[in-house]
C-alpha cells in the first residue's frame, strides 16, 4: 500500500508541476487561435463571405493543434529536466513563455489603434518606428518585472501566479467574446452567394449581355494608355467611351451591389442587410429575368445572403461548401501574427496576401489568372438561349505589383498596372470576336470606381476616386472608337441597362446627360463606412475640388 500511496503522491506532484504550463498553454492558444479569429469575424462579419458555422471547425482544430502541441513541449521538457536543479530549465521556460504571452496580449488587445489599414496597399512599415519603441519599452519593462518577481518569490511561486494571471486573462477574453457574439449575431447563417467558375467559358450563340468590371481603374490613366499605345489602337472599336463619368461610391464594397441593383446604400441598415435587399430587388436582374436570360456572376467577394430571388447559375451557396484547411490556416495565421506580433515583426506576417477566397474552389479575379484563361482556353462552349455574365476582375487595384506583360513583380507604377488592365480587357473582347459571339453581344466595360493613392493625398482625397472608366457597345454596333464627354453618373445605369436590352446603340444612351448638370456621389472613409456624406458637383468628374456637401449625411448609428 505504501508503494501505491507513493506513486499516487508522485503523480499528483507531477500534475501540480505541469498544471501551470498547461494552463498558460491553454490561455495563450485560446487568445491567439480561438478568441482572435472569432473576434475578427464577429467585428467584421460583413467582410467575409463565409459564416461562423463554416469557420468554427477549422478554427477549433487550429486551437487544439497549438494548445496540445505547446502542452506536449512543456511536458516533454519537464520530464527531460525534472531532476536537474529542481527542473530549473523548465521553470525558466515557463517564465519566458508567460512574459511573451503578456507581451502578445498587450500588443494585440491594447496597442491596436495604430494598426495599418488592410486595403491592399503596400504597407509602409517604416512609418511605425515610434510604435516599435513603445513595444520595445513594454518588453523591457515586463522582462525586468518578471525577473524581479522571480528573484523575490522564486520560480515555483511565480509559475503558480502566472497560471492564475493566465486564467484571469482567459476570463477577460471570454467575456469580451461572449459580449461580441451577443451583440453582433455571430451565429447567424449567411447562405452567401459563392461564385464558382462553372460555365465561365460558356456563351450564348444567340444573345449575350456582359458587364466586365475592372477594379480601381481611373479614366484619366486608361485614356492615356489606350490612346498612346499601338497595341490598343483598334481594340476598342465599336465602343463609346464615356470619359466624364462619376461613380456613386469610391470603394468596391458599395459599388458592386449598387451597379448590379440600382439601389443606394444610405446606411439605413447594416451593409449585409442592404446588399441582400438590394440584389434581391435588382432592377437589372428583374429586366434580365423577364427576358429569360441565364444569370452568371463571377466575383471573388460577394455579399448576398439568405434566399435569392434570382437563379444564379454558378452559385452553390456558402452553406454547401467547406473550407480548405491549409488555405484557412495560412490566412488565419497571417492575420493573427499581424495583430499580435510587435510592430518590428508585423511585416513578416505576410498580411498583404491574405485572401480567404483561396479556401474554396472559387472564381479568381486576378488579372494574370484571367488573362491566362482567355488565352489558354480560346474556344467558348456555345449554347442556345440568352446569357448574362458579370465578371469582376482585379484591374488596377492595389497592391501595384504587375507590369505591362501581366507579370507579378515587387512594385510597379499605376500606369503599368493600367496597361495590364487594358491588355486583359482587349483579350476578353478578342476572344468573343474569335468565337463569333461579339457582334450580337451587349458589352459594358466599366470600373467600380477610380483611383487615388492614400499616401500624400490632400484633404478629401477620396473625391478624386469617383472617375472610373465606362465603355459601352450595343448589339450590332460597328464603328471606330467614339469618345463622349457627356456628364454621366452611375445613377444613370439602370436606365442605360434597359435601353441596351431594348436594342439601343451606345450613342443613344444617357440622353438626359447634358451640361449644365448637377451630379451626386456618396463619400466615406475606408473602415469608417458607418458615416456617409453626400456631395454634389456641377463640374467635370476630374474637377474634384468643385465637389461640395449637400447637407445629407447617412449615419448607421443614428438609424
Amino acid at each position: 500500500m505504501a508503494n501505491v500511496s507513493t506513486k499516487q503522491d508522485g503523480a499528483k506532484n507531477i500534475l501540480k508541476q505541469l498544471a501551470p504550463a498547461w494552463i498558460m498553454a491553454f490561455s495563450a492558444s485560446f487568445m491567439l487561435f480561438l478568441y482572435e479569429p472569432l473576434m475578427m469575424y464577429g467585428t467584421n462579419k460583413d467582410d467575409f463571405w463565409f459564416d461562423f458555422g463554416i469557420m468554427i471547425a477549422p478554427t477549433m482544430k487550429i486551437f487544439a493543434i497549438f494548445f496540445l502541441g505547446t502542452a506536449a513541449v512543456f511536458t516533454g521538457l519537464y520530464f527531460a529536466v525534472r531532476h536537474v536543479k529542481d527542473a530549473l530549465p523548465y521553470r525558466i521556460a515557463l517564465s519566458v513563455f508567460f512574459t511573451a504571452y503578456v507581451v502578445l496580449y498587450v500588443q494585440g488587445n491594447v496597442l491596436v489603434k495604430h494598426l495599418p489599414a488592410l486595403d491592399g496597399s503596400v504597407i509602409n512599415w517604416k512609418a511605425y518606428a515610434s510604435d516599435n519603441w513603445i513595444t520595445l519599452a513594454i518588453c523591457v519593462i515586463l522582462t525586468v518585472a518578471v525577473v524581479f518577481i522571480c528573484k523575490n518569490i522564486g520560480l515555483k511561486k511565480f509559475a503558480l501566479g502566472a497560471a492564475g494571471a493566465s486564467l484571469a486573462l482567459f476570463a477577460m477574453l471570454t467575456v469580451s467574446l461572449v459580449t461580441t457574439a451577443a451583440q453582433d449575431d455571430l451565429f447567424k447563417s449567411k447562405n452567401n452567394l459563392i461564385s464558382t467558375t462553372e460555365n465561365f467559358n460558356g456563351a450564348s450563340k444567340d444573345k449575350n449581355f456582359y458587364i466586365f468590371m475592372v477594379d480601381s481603374q481611373s479614366a484619366t490613366e486608361f485614356t492615356q494608355v489606350i490612346s498612346g499605345q499601338e497595341q490598343f489602337r483598334h481594340a476598342f472599336d465599336d465602343f463609346t467611351y464615356y470619359t466624364d463619368v462619376l461613380s456613386t461610391y469610391a470603394y468596391t464594397r458599395d459599388s458592386v451591389p449598387y451597379v448590379l441593383s440600382g439601389h443606394l446604400n444610405e446606411n439605413e441598415e447594416s451593409f449585409g442587410d442592404y446588399s441582400e435587399r438590394a440584389l434581391n430587388d435588382s432592377t437589372l436582374f428583374k429586366a434580365l429575368d423577364e427576358r429569360d436570360y441565364d444569370l452568371y456572376l463571377y466575383d471573388s467577394e460577394f455579399d448576398w445572403y439568405g434566399e435569392k430571388n434570382f437563379n444564379i447559375k454558378n452559385n452553390p451557396g456558402s452553406n454547401n461548401v467547406s473550407l480548405k484547411f491549409g488555405a484557412y490556416f495560412d490566412n488565419e495565421m497571417r492575420y493573427v501574427w499581424f495583430k499580435y506580433l510587435p510592430y518590428a515583426f508585423k511585416k513578416y506576417s505576410g498580411i498583404e496576401k491574405m485572401d480567404f477566397g483561396r479556401c474554396i474552389d472559387q472564381f479568381n479575379w486576378g488579372n494574370d489568372v484571367l488573362y491566362k484563361e482567355f488565352n489558354d482556353v480560346p474556344a467558348l462552349d456555345k449554347t442556345s438561349g440568352a446569357q448574362f455574365r458579370f465578371i469582376h476582375a482585379e484591374g488596377a487595384h492595389v497592391p501595384l505589383d504587375m507590369d505591362e506583360n501581366m507579370n507579378r513583380i515587387g512594385n510597379c507604377t499605376y500606369l503599368q498596372k493600367t496597361t495590364a488592365t487594358a491588355k486583359l480587357i482587349s483579350a476578353f473582347i478578342e476572344r468573343l470576336k474569335e468565337n463569333g459571339v461579339y457582334d450580337d453581344s451587349v458589352i459594358v466595360i466599366m470600373a467600380d470606381h477610380g483611383y487615388q493613392p492614400l499616401q500624400g493625398a490632400p484633404e478629401n482625397y477620396i473625391l478624386s476616386r469617383f472617375n472610373p472608366i465606362l465603355l459601352v457597345k450595343g448589339a450590332g454596333e460597328k464603328h471606330d472608337l467614339v469618345y463622349s464627354d457627356k456628364p454621366v453618373s452611375y445613377l444613370d445605369l439602370p436606365q442605360a441597362y434597359n435601353d441596351l436590352l431594348d436594342g439601343k446603340q451606345s450613342s443613344e444612351l444617357f440622353a438626359e446627360a447634358e451640361y449644365p448638370r448637377t451630379r451626386k456621389v456618396i463619400w466615406y472613409e475606408i473602415y469608417k463606412e458607418d458615416h456617409m456624406v453626400e456631395y454634389e458637383t456641377d463640374g467635370k468628374a476630374t474637377e474634384w475640388d468643385k465637389f461640395h456637401e449637400t447637407g445629407n449625411v447617412f449615419d448607421l448609428s443614428k438609424n
